[in-house]
């Protein structure tokens, strides 16, 4: 892999040069074929383009017509309110349909389910569809697939357990039925909940609880059906999500259950499988077709993908031919696949990151179908982690705004609760049978599901990552947390800097009319306002721009136990916040700045060589009762006492450590950074998320610090591993693309 410094033309790009790329369509690669240029000149879109999608057939059998539904984030102000999106196949406009569910605060769409009704038959493998505004017709299109019009069909989709010769079912055409008596979907109760609506597609979400042979609900199990229906009239292809479940809050005696399950599509059995341990707090799914079958494959722009702020900036990398045949496509119910089982576990985890490792390949690349399906299996792979919680009597994940002394690390404080209501706050307990191979913990949790939702639009993944944003609040101490507050400061640092990932995520993407979205937003806007109060906005906060307190400087150094920061925990942090200012979050961004001086410094102050910068931990107080240092130069002295008059970037700096820790992970080549720097998970890896957001705030000596970083002598090949190969989104230090 090149190195950054060789990468310079590319990474100096202006955004508004980026935006414009696209995929080539000159050559129809195999399925998953590993990235291509995706470069394309600004006029090669038609006029009113956005961006482009790659279309291709990879079911393997011919079609004259097919729809493709699939997720597409907007760069602000991009799609205007009043605007709408059309696909074109060259000059032919094709039948589209978007439902718009999240927008900016100027109006613009922040993120839209689309449909499409695809030509198979001109595809010749596969094709660029340019994603074009159109002006908005005033007058509203009438003909929306209705639940009527899908039970003309013999559409019908089943559950069965069986659990010790007892069974238990539930079915998708009488819960639609009932929805229709009852006058629809949005009077139907907590049983059915609308998802998409148009004449190409609509979908609706129904379940329940599985009931008896006599009618008894089961006590804790229930099943939901996303049944998606596409047109045009009539109906020969439905989609459908089913959905099992072992995750009510406050039903008594909550355990694990062991059943077999069969699922039938029409009269069709479509899966089976055998002693299954459904774990508690836990749900797994299956999509399944019934009519024709799902055979296009929709592949976004990579570039725009970054662009739009909805994920981050990455150097540009090729997953290997080999990695991407040998990664998973689908992951087991009750699995955890390639996530960590024991999420706490020490070391370097694929999980660990802005994005985890599949995540960020399909970012990088996806054009890859087996990248995508890969990160596809693993956001499935979080269901059977025991951080389930839904409200039997609202049907929605249950959270801390109703519920704000419920915590998961033990019972809730009822009687210091000074929040009402609080008298159904505590979680029955677990009396047998409540053992899971899955630990989660919430300073090692990967983005939950947060790619999947954004590109399939799913309402499967928007609900994982719903219930993971309340986990984060959840795993806090009630009284720690501020109650309703959902402050999260009294953790790990690596933990701050993952919840505010997972929030800022939830609050950012999920649909506006999600009943917690507007709790999420509240909850980052208290966090981001407290930092600010305590940090930038407070004339005693440090000078070393760091995160203090019990849980931030936790590390022995010299023998002197909490006198140490990891450096690798405040990078982490560094770069949620900047995140954040990608996200549009308001204080986000003078935040970020505050912190960002301490990255900065490190690469560029006389007083501290950069290639230490990089170092496990670095000592801040000389005891745990002593005030923080004030400068860097004291840091560094204190850190390394043995390098003292050791010039930086030079022959003895190198032999001099060699020399005081043969055996430790200081060893390193010359101009190079310390911990393991050729690893795309070591320390300097580590570090580099951290540095790209603190270059993006433009401060004095931050465009220095990261050229610095960029021409280091020694760094990872980040082809199958990107998940820390972030780059600044702005190398001039002009202001953010937001």
């Amino acid at each position: 892999m090149p190195s950054f410094f060789s990468l310079k033309p590319l990474n100096g790009l202006r955004i508004s040069t980026i935006i414009a790329l696209g995929f080539s369509v000159a050559a129809c690669g195999a399925i998953g074929a590993t990235k291509s240029s995706s470069s394309e000149s600004v006029s090669s879109l038609p006029s009113g383009a956005i961006t482009s999608v790659v279309v291709r057939n990879v079911g393997g059998a011919a079609c004259r017509e097919a729809p493709v539904t699939f997720g597409q984030p907007f760069r602000r102000g991009d799609l205007p309110d009043g605007e709408t999106i059309v696909g074109y196949l060259g000059h032919r406009a094709l039948p589209t349909q978007i439902n718009i569910k999240a927008r900016n605060p100027d109006g613009s769409v922040r993120h839209g389910i689309i449909t499409m009704l695809i030509p198979c038959q001109d595809l010749n493998g596969r094709a660029r569809i340019s994603l074009t505004k159109k002006k908005q017709s005033r007058t509203p299109v009438n003909g929306a697939l209705s639940i009527q019009e899908l039970l003309r069909t013999r559409f019908n989709a089943s559950l069965s357990l069986n659990i010790a010769g007892n069974y238990w079912s539930i079915e998708a055409r009488p819960l639609l039925e009932e929805a229709l008596a009852r006058g629809g979907c949005n009077k139907a109760g907590v049983l059915c909940r609308p998802w998409l609506k148009g004449a190409l597609a609509s979908e609706w979400v129904v379940g329940g609880p599985l009931r008896s042979d006599k009618g008894i609900p089961n006590p804790h199990l229930a099943a939901y059906f996303a049944v998606r229906a596409y047109g045009p009239p009539p109906i020969r292809r439905v989609r459908v999500d089913v959905i099992v479940e072992n995750d009510w809050a406050y039903q008594p005696d909550p355990h694990n259950y062991h059943y077999d399950a069969t699922i039938d599509i029409g009269r069709k059995s479509v899966f089976t499988i055998n002693q299954l341990t459904h774990y508690r707090d836990a749900r797994w799914h299956k999509v399944f077709w019934w009519g024709s079958r799902d055979t296009l494959y929709v592949a976004l722009n990579s570039d725009y993908l970054q662009a739009s702020g909805a994920v981050p900036q990455y150097e540009k990398v090729r997953p290997s031919e080999r990695l991407l045949s040998r990664v998973l496509q689908k992951c087991p119910p009750m699995k955890s696949c390639n996530v960590t089982p024991h999420m706490g576990n020490t070391g370097a985890q694929a999980d660990i990151g802005p994005l985890p490792r599949w995540s960020s390949v399909y970012v990088e690349d996806p054009n890859s179908y087996r990248a995508f399906r890969w990160m596809l299996a693993n956001a499935d792979a979080l269901g059977s982690y025991d951080i389930h919680l839904r409200e039997k009597a609202t049907g929605e994940p249950v959270s801390v705004e109703r519920h704000p002394c419920l915590t998961t690390i033990g019972p809730a404080q009822l009687r210091r609760c000074p929040v009402p209501p609080h008298a159904n706050d505590t979680l029955p307990p677990c009396k047998n049978d409540c053992k899971s191979p899955f630990v989660p913990d919430e300073s090692h949790h990967p983005a939950p599901a947060y790619v999947a939702y954004l590109v399939t639009g799913d309402w499967y993944y928007m609900e994982e990552l719903e219930f993971w944003a309340d986990w984060v609040e959840f795993w806090q101490n009630p009284a720690y947390r501020g109650y309703r507050k959902g402050l999260i400061h009294r953790t790990q640092v690596r933990g701050q800097a993952w919840a505010l990932r997972t929030l800022g995520d939830a609050a950012y993407i999920l649909p506006d009319d999600s009943p917690l979205k507007t709790w999420f937003n509240q909850v980052v806007e208290n966090n981001i306002r407290w930092y600010n109060h305590h940090y930038t906005d407070n004339p005693g906060a440090n000078r070393l721009h760091i995160l203090t307190g019990y849980h931030a400087i936790i590390y022995p150094s010299h023998g002197h136990p909490r006198t140490g920061i990891a450096t690798w925990q405040q990078s982490f942090f560094d770069w949620a916040l900047g995140n954040l200012v990608d996200q549009g979050f308001a204080g986000a961004k003078r935040l970020r700045n505050w912190f960002a001086k301490f990255q900065v410094g490190l690469m560029t102050s006389p007083e501290f060589c950069w290639e230490l910068a990089s170092a496990y931990e670095l000592r801040v107080r000389n005891t745990r009762k002593s005030p923080l240092y004030k400068s860097l130069a004291e840091v560094y002295s204190k850190t390394f006492p043995r390098l003292k008059g050791v010039s930086c970037q030079s022959g003895p700096i190198n032999a001099a450590l060699r020399k005081t820790r043969p055996h430790h992970r200081f060893f390193y080549p010359p101009n190079s950074m310390v911990g393991y720097p050729r690893s795309p998970t070591g320390f300097p890896a580590n570090f580099q998320i951290g540095l790209a957001e603190s270059v993006d705030s433009g401060l004095p000596g931050s465009r220095k610090a990261w050229l610095i970083f960029s021409r280091r002598a020694s760094q990872p090949n980040y082809g199958n591993s990107p998940q820390f190969a972030v780059i600044p989104r702005n190398l001039d230090g002009a202001k953010n693309h937001k």
